[in-house]
C-alpha cells in the first residue's frame, strides 16, 4: 500500500449509510484511524504476498474456496451467504478497501449483510475480515472471491 498521508482522504467515497451517524446501521459502522489500520492488517491482510494491483498473490499459497459471482444479484446473494454464520454469532467484520483513500470500517456481520449492495458498489475491491477468527475474504471487481486462512503470526 501507499504511505499514510493518502490513508481516508475520501471517506465519501464509503457508502452513503456509513456517512450518516443518523442512520441505524450508519451509527454502528466504525471508521478506522490510520494506527488501527495498520494493527488490523497486520494481524491478517499484511502476511500474504502482495500481487499486482495490491491483491493477494494466490499463486504461492493455498486458499480454501475460490467462488464466482456473475452479477451483482448473484455476488449480493453470495455475501449474504458467506457472512450468515458470522451474524448468527453475532461477530463483528472488517471491511478493508482496495483504495486506500477509503478508511477500513468494522461493524456487524448483520450491517454488512443488509449493505450488501453499497459495499460491491463501493470497490474497487475489498477484504472482508471476521474478526475474532481466522477468515480472510478476497473480494475482487471481476467478480472472484476467494476465502484464506490468515497464516499465524
Amino acid at each position: 500500500m501507499t504511505d499514510g498521508s493518502s490513508y481516508a482522504s475520501n471517506p465519501e467515497y464509503l457508502p452513503s449509510f456509513m456517512n450518516d451517524p443518523h442512520d441505524d446501521d450508519g451509527s454502528q459502522v466504525v471508521k478506522l484511524n490510520l494506527a488501527e489500520n495498520d494493527e488490523l492488517t497486520a494481524a491478517g491482510l499484511s502476511r500474504f504476498p502482495a500481487g499486482t494491483g495490491d491483491v493477494i498473490d494466490f499463486t504461492t499459497i493455498r486458499y480454501e474456496e475460490r467462488l464466482w459471482w456473475d452479477d451483482e444479484e448473484h455476488g449480493v446473494r453470495m455475501a449474504v451467504e458467506l457472512l450468515s454464520s458470522y451474524v448468527q454469532r453475532d461477530e463483528r467484520v472488517a471491511i478493508i478497501w482496495g483504495n486506500y483513500a477509503m478508511p477500513t470500517v468494522v461493524m456487524p456481520a448483520e450491517v454488512a449483510v443488509r449493505h450488501a449492495r453499497d459495499i460491491l458498489d463501493a470497490g474497487p475491491h475489498f477484504w472482508i475480515h471476521p474478526l475474532g477468527g481466522p477468515a480472510l475474504i478476497e473480494c475482487l471487481m471481476d467478480g472472484q472471491v476467494t476465502i484464506v486462512t490468515i497464516p499465524s503470526g
